[in-house]
């Protein structure tokens, strides 16, 4: 996951768009989200035999439709309408006492003079929270 961690911060380009991935069972749960940059596209996604977070550049987007998946786009709400035309700074992995990983950081910004917007995703039962950090 590290080199794909490097992928997204020096080589994607500005973030462009974001999509949720509602679960089929719970249907205001996310599971997956699609991340759309100007060169790259990623999913963060929660793995159910650990509820940990996962990044993986696989196209998964039909597989998540075919298994009764719905999406929306989320790119004109808060946070990510901060985040849109900014590239990724920096990102960090979140690691529970248990040794999971289950949370991802990103900080969006195009320089440091810039403010930045920081989001946080958190798996949270097989789903995936999103906070921001102030």
């Amino acid at each position: 996951m590290r080199h794909l961690m490097r992928t997204v911060v020096y080589e994607s380009g500005p973030f462009v768009n974001v999509e949720y991935f509602f679960h089929p069972d719970l249907p205001a749960d996310i599971g997956t989200i699609k991340f759309w940059f100007q060169k790259k596209v990623f999913f963060v996604i929660v793995k159910p035999d650990d509820d940990s977070l996962e990044m993986t550049e696989e196209k998964i987007d039909r597989v998540l439709e075919e298994q009764g998946y719905k999406s929306t786009h989320m790119s004109h709400e808060m946070p990510w309408k901060l985040a849109i035309g900014n590239h990724v700074r920096w990102i960090w992995t979140l690691k529970n006492q248990q040794n999971y990983l289950d949370g991802l950081q990103f900080e969006f910004s195009d320089n440091v003079s810039q403010k930045s917007v920081i989001i946080q995703l958190l798996a949270i039962a097989s789903r995936i929270e999103i906070k921001t950090v102030h």
